[in-house]
């Protein structure tokens, strides 16, 4: 059939009929109405030129001999199962039972003879309309299929209970099946593993027909359609990317140890050649001496920061959390940084409150994140300067905050002063040379410890550092802070909790009726909710309201807007695009508004 937009009423029919009178008078009628038609004498016919000809629609007389129209529509139903081919029947019989026989046998619609034109007309009309949304729908799926299996990684779609209802090719060549050797069968038969495990974040291993292993990554959504729940799962094999992971560890190990070595040898030696280990230098060589000593050192600097880059990116740094009082920590760093501060002419000026709780946090890791800090401080300030460093608390929040009195930061430079190889100053005119990577690597340890990091402008000039640590004791307190999250996407549900762990017991639902089994709902100060598949937003949020009245309710969802929240007086948290540390942020201030329970 011809694209329905372009041509909506034409059709290519067959019509069947052994007498050639009322044969030619039902051809005549369907090429005046425009249609294409091809005639033929018998059912056996019939059957040939649908085969051959692909019709849209055929007209089939009843009483025809070698085969009849019962017949011949039922050996069409047989050959024809790719798409809808309406059959018409058509008698001058009276009475309706043959008709009704003929519906039972396949047939789709009926004409008595004789045919009344304005009635064939509207039929073939309707059919018309019926088949080029069918082949909408049919080039709407097959686009839908096409765009599935061009997805390099493999999709499988299952129901409720782990059965696979659809999958796409990289999935049957991820096990080495084709289509049908996976629909119809269970998680575990197909990807062995059952569906519960399957939904669990993180990685697992998969085994391959000869029985090999390789790695997978996982993401799920969880959708409903009808009533009925579905998973999607996304499952990509890691086996290359852990290649080139490896390959990239070995270069940089080989690097390290490449460069280490030499450079070991040539900060010794200049060092030595300073102290006048081999006689003294020539007046003009002194400074020539200093400026090689403090490029190496800052070669040095360099290959450290590039290797914890690498372990940061790939996350394969490993950190030891534990509950630590920041207090020592802080006098640690400040002590370390004595010596580079008073070369400098800094003060450092340590203020520290009492009874601060302690924070979950790896202390090597602080020492690191506070030499950075410190040291991009004192970097800043001018000859006679102050560096102060202070420990707040304020619950449920740990503050420090290393205030110096240098230039201050440019408004435009702060937006990506966390970035990679962002430098204020990136000229050779800089008093104090950097890495350009000590803040960005800062900030990736920060939000691994479940903190954040920020900077703020000074009151008199200078900046001020602010790094943020939820009070690790909060989680065990009677009457911590309850967050309930609402979301369909069980991937979403994942994210959002380990995100919000070191602030929040996060606890995750699909939708209010499961938010209502939650065994004590008045413990919940923050709701977290999406009304995405969640039927009429208006009503989600209502229903939200009538079930807990007294929690503070934020809209986390791409499904709605701004303005969507504004009028149900909710707050709005676009879900696309959101980092970690924003999201943090902003349940932390939603925290300290958020109703206390007694």
């Amino acid at each position: 059939m011809q694209n329905v937009s372009d041509a909506p009423d034409l059709l290519r029919v067959v019509v069947a009929d052994d007498i050639a009178v009322s044969r030619e008078q039902l051809c005549g009628l369907v090429r005046a109405l425009g249609h294409q038609v091809f005639a033929v004498s018998s059912g056996t016919a019939a059957l040939t030129e649908v085969l051959q000809r692909d019709p849209d629609v055929v007209l089939m007389d009843l009483l025809m001999p070698d085969m009849d129209g019962f017949d011949a529509t039922q050996r069409i139903r047989e050959l024809v199962q790719d798409r809808w081919l309406p059959v018409i029947v058509t008698s001058s019989l009276a009475g309706e039972e043959h008709f009704i026989h003929a519906l039972q046998r396949g047939a789709d619609d009926y004409l008595a003879r004789p045919i009344n034109p304005n009635l064939l007309a509207a039929k073939l009309r309707h059919y018309a309309r019926v088949l080029g949304l069918q082949s909408s729908l049919a080039g709407l799926a097959r686009r839908q299929r096409a765009i599935q299996d061009n997805i390099l990684d493999a999709v499988v779609t299952t129901d409720a209970s782990g059965i696979v209802e659809d999958c796409n090719l990289a999935a049957c060549h991820l096990v080495a099946r084709d289509r049908n050797g996976l629909l119809g069968r269970s998680c575990r038969e197909v990807l062995g593993f059952p569906l519960e495990v399957l939904l669990s974040p993180g990685d697992l291993s998969f085994s391959r027909a000869d029985g090999s292993q390789f790695p997978v990554e996982l993401a799920c959504s969880e959708w409903s359609q009808a009533g009925h729940t579905h998973y999607t799962l996304v499952i990509r094999d890691l086996t290359e990317r852990r290649h080139i992971e490896r390959m990239k560890d070995e270069f940089l190990a080989t690097v390290s140890h490449e460069l280490r070595t030499p450079l070991t040898s040539i900060l010794g030696a200049l060092g030595l050649l300073g102290s006048g280990a081999a006689g003294a230098l020539p007046p003009a060589a002194k400074p020539m001496a200093e400026v090689a000593k403090r490029n190496a050192e800052r070669l040095s600097r360099l290959i450290d920061d590039v290797l914890d880059l690498t372990k940061l990116e790939g996350n394969r740094m490993s950190l030891q959390l534990r509950p630590t009082p920041l207090d020592g920590l802080l006098k640690e760093s400040v002590t370390a940084n004595l010596g580079y501060a008073a070369r400098s002419g800094v003060v450092l000026d340590l203020q520290l409150a009492s009874g601060c709780p302690q924070v979950r946090v790896d202390p090597d890791r602080i020492l690191q994140v506070m030499a950075n800090v410190l040291s991009n401080a004192i970097k800043h300030s001018p000859n006679g300067g102050t560096v102060q460093v202070q420990l707040i608390w304020q619950a449920p929040i740990v503050q420090i905050k290393v205030r110096d009195q240098g230039p201050g930061i440019d408004p435009k430079f702060r937006a990506r002063m966390f970035e990679k190889f962002s430098q204020a100053d990136g000229s050779d005119r800089r008093a104090q040379g950097g890495t350009g990577l000590g803040l960005y690597i800062t900030r990736m340890l920060v939000e691994r410890m479940g903190g954040r990091i920020g900077v703020e402008a000074g009151e008199q000039a200078g900046a001020v550092f602010v790094l943020e640590f939820p009070v690790s004791e909060a989680l065990a307190r009677p009457g911590a802070v309850k967050l309930l999250h609402i979301d369909r996407d069980i991937d979403a549900r994942h994210r959002v909790a380990e995100w919000l762990r070191p602030l929040c017991r996060v606890d995750g639902v699909s939708d209010l009726a499961e938010a209502r089994a939650q065994p004590d709902l008045t413990a919940y100060r923050l709701v977290l909710a999406d009304p995405q598949s969640q039927g009429q937003a208006e009503e989600f949020c209502r229903g939200l309201r009538r079930l807990l009245p007294d929690a503070r309710l934020l809209v986390f969802s791409d499904a709605v807007d701004a303005g969507f929240a504004q009028g149900q007086e909710l707050q709005w948290l676009k879900k696309s695009g959101m980092a970690r540390d924003h999201l943090q942020q902003t349940v932390q201030d939603a925290m300290r508004l958020a109703p206390h329970r007694s």
